[in-house]
């Protein structure tokens, strides 16, 4: 293998493939990237039996190859190259040699049969906005748990119909779903998911796709099934899990007896402010009136404080208890500067929502054929009231 390539593209490629780079590979060839050179492109890939992720990038190459090199050397060694600078590699039959601005490091060639088969891309299901798709798993894989003892409890549901793709996810405490448009390619699209919420959080970070993203999914021959993601020369693979995701819809049917809109920032800053005097496992409280909100921790037995900012209540005065952390998570995860609580009874969930003036409170889409969501709010986050002494 000989090739020429410039250093950012280099980091470009092993910033996307270090995703499914290993900390503790079970075979020791999996701490290694996957190069392989041909028609003036690299292909970077890495591999851990549960995530794949592989680009392809513009270079020289002056004699086709395929090779190991150790993976985070590599990353490492790349990073600390000068920008804007050619970076060769060269292989001899015992190292691979990365020669850029007059420096060179020589790398060990790990055995490249020892490397096990990558899955293959599943069949396209369809295709979404790259950065609304991101935006909408960011949104709900807050509220996935991180106790890997209830496996089910840290996915994210995928959900595919004929006009919306449905994402959400839940820890018991807290339930956030987001619908996104979408464009499907087969006649039949209607499919459901569960995704690890790390790792498809962790793949439409900053993925650099910038375009539409083609969704595949699809079961790989003896294994479990596959989630693909594929734009802009970059694709991954993850594998799904196999539980069956609590039905929520229902969780949306409480009457509504109360709507409080606020000024989003303005409450985060009250509960920041009123923080340092919370206690593990202890609520904030809050109070709404008809123009003010009065936001409370700690107690009067021990250290306490307060903060009132204005809001607008439709309905009866409303007193409830959150989870201080809970409750910031919803309000970072909305794109308007207003947010839109709506009460039910003290022991029912609230639902938080955008404060667009045209936020439906209906039921969230389900899996009900011919069901219409068209006046349903495309972000909800749902929160379970604390008990307040």
């Amino acid at each position: 293998m000989k090739v020429r390539i410039t250093r950012d593209r280099l980091v470009e490629a092993i910033g996307w493939a270090v995703r499914a780079l290993p900390a503790r590979p079970v075979v020791p060839a999996l701490a290694a990237f996957r190069l392989k050179a041909a028609d003036g492109t690299l292909a970077v890939s890495a591999y851990n039996y549960e995530v794949s992720a592989g680009i392809e990038v513009a270079a020289e190459v002056a004699r086709v190859g395929e090779i190991l090199v150790p993976g985070r050397l590599l990353a490492d060694i790349a990073r600390a190259l000068p920008r804007d600078q050619p970076v060769d590699l060269t292989v001899d039959p015992a190292r691979a040699r990365v020669t850029c601005a007059g420096a060179y490091f020589a790398l060990p060639l790990p055995a490249l049969a020892d490397y096990p088969a990558t899955p293959l891309l599943p069949e396209t299901a369809g295709t979404v906005r790259a950065a609304a798709f991101a935006e909408g798993v960011a949104q709900v894989a807050i509220a996935a748990a991180r106790d890997e003892s209830l496996p089910v409890l840290t996915a994210i549901r995928l959900h595919l119909t004929h006009d919306a793709l449905v994402l959400a996810a839940t820890d018991r405490y807290r339930l956030a779903v987001r619908r996104l448009p979408w464009q499907p390619v087969t006649e039949d699209p209607a499919r459901t998911a569960l995704v690890p919420a790390r790792m498809l959080a962790e793949l439409t970070k900053h993925s650099g796709i910038d375009a539409d993203l083609h969704l595949a999914l699809g079961p790989e021959s003896g294994r479990r099934g596959l989630l693909g993601l594929a734009g802009n020369g970059r694709h991954a693979t993850t594998r799904l899990l196999d539980h069956e995701f609590p039905r929520y819809d229902w969780l949306f049917d409480n009457e509504t007896t109360a709507v409080a809109t606020i000024e989003a920032a303005a409450l985060i800053e009250a509960l920041r402010r009123v923080s340092p005097v919370v206690t593990r496992n202890a609520p904030v409280r809050l109070s709404f009136g008809p123009e003010s909100l009065r936001v409370e921790a700690g107690s009067t037995d021990e250290a306490e404080a307060g903060a009132t900012l204005p809001s607008a209540l439709t309905g009866e005065p409303t007193r409830v208890a959150f989870n201080p952390a809970h409750l910031l998570d919803g309000l970072a995860a909305l794109r308007t500067p207003t947010a839109r609580l709506s009460f039910s009874t003290p022991t029912k969930p609230t639902i938080l929502t955008d404060g667009a003036p045209d936020a439906a409170d209906g039921p969230l889409p389900h899996d009900t054929p011919g069901r219409s969501d068209a006046d349903d709010p495309d972000y909800r986050y749902l929160l379970m009231p604390m008990r307040a002494a």
